[in-house]
């Protein structure tokens, strides 16, 4: 087999059931010139067998079974193990369009670009929703700020030039189970990676498949799995990206009502500083998350928990 152009990293844990609609999705590829890493993180159902069973197929397809570390360690793995010239991730939930390879490596020789960033549908029960990723403008602080404030900041849509990032060394946080994707990608373009923009969509990300998965539930450990994130961002990034680090912030004080891990005292001493935050100046981000975080801080946290409940309900009876 020849080198390959792409390496696609999957992380897999208990994904048995959508997996092969990911990895039939990459066999359909108008682009072979790829090797796609399927790294099992430890899964407890059948995802190892349908990963060796795909390999066995397919030359391009490589298996790799490790003790299970979290998404951090997982994803860095898929990239110490690559061999491509570019890299990007899929997500075992998700699948592709036949082109997603090649219109995005065109891009990239094209424009001579460290990332290329494309637009996305996202699959939610019967409806399919197109998100555009357009940044407002290319240069390094506007893609910053798009990153924190309005577009996706995961790696799914974004193909990334492999020896940018190792000549930077730049790598996942191996103990970070959320954010990690983020954090990898903000210090690329921090430290001066040029990004080029594909207005098509080309990868479906299926919010419905997996109702265990990261995305569902406000645990106490979830919410300080956010927060060891979003300490690492303001590690990473200077004052002046301030006001987008608030905006994650909003997202994890919206959780932590959500969960009743905290009380009145507790969650204030937490998120009060979220007072100076002009939440209606935040475009992207849902209505309730603003209106119950701004409640929480500035009226009455007993409110912004009635709320939440209530919010429940109506979406209990809508299923």
């Amino acid at each position: 087999m020849q080198k390959p152009i792409i390496s696609v990293i999957v992380a897999i844990y208990n994904a048995q059931k959508t997996l092969p609609r990911l990895l039939d999705s990459l066999k359909a590829q108008t682009m072979q010139e790829f090797e796609a890493l399927l790294i099992d993180d430890g899964s407890t159902d059948g995802s190892g067998s349908v990963c060796d069973r795909y390999a066995a197929s397919d030359s391009r397809f490589k298996a790799f079974h490790k003790p299970n570390e979290g998404i951090g360690s997982t994803r860095q793995f898929g990239i110490e193990h690559a061999s491509g010239e570019y890299t990007i991730h899929a997500d075992a939930d998700d699948w592709v369009e036949p082109d997603y390879l090649k219109e995005l490596y065109d891009k990239a020789v094209e424009t001579d670009a460290d990332m290329v960033i494309c637009d996305f549908f996202v699959e939610d029960r019967k409806r399919t929703i197109y998100k555009k990723q357009e940044p407002s403008s290319l240069d390094r602080d506007s893609i910053i700020n798009d990153l924190l404030c309005k577009l996706n900041d995961g790696p799914c849509n974004k193909l990334l030039k492999r020896k940018t990032y190792l000549e930077q060394n730049i790598s996942f946080m191996k103990e970070l189970n959320y954010g990690e994707d983020q954090l990898f990608n903000l210090q690329l373009i921090w430290q001066g990676a040029s990004v080029s923009y594909l207005p098509k969509a080309l990868y479906h990300y299926d919010v419905s498949a997996n109702p265990d998965s990261a995305a569902h539930g406000y645990s106490l450990k979830k919410i300080q799995t956010r927060e060891k994130f979003l300490i690492a961002l303001n590690t990473l990034l200077p004052d002046k990206f301030q006001n987008g680090i608030d905006n994650k912030y909003l997202e994890v004080a919206y959780m932590a009502v959500q969960s009743k891990e905290f009380t009145k005292a507790q969650y204030l001493e937490k998120y009060s500083f979220l007072s100076r935050v002009k939440y209606w100046d935040y475009k992207n981000k849902a209505f309730s998350i603003k209106l119950v975080t701004w409640i929480s801080i500035n009226c009455s946290y007993r409110l912004a928990i009635f709320l939440c409940d209530v919010k429940k309900v109506i979406r209990r009876f809508r299923r």
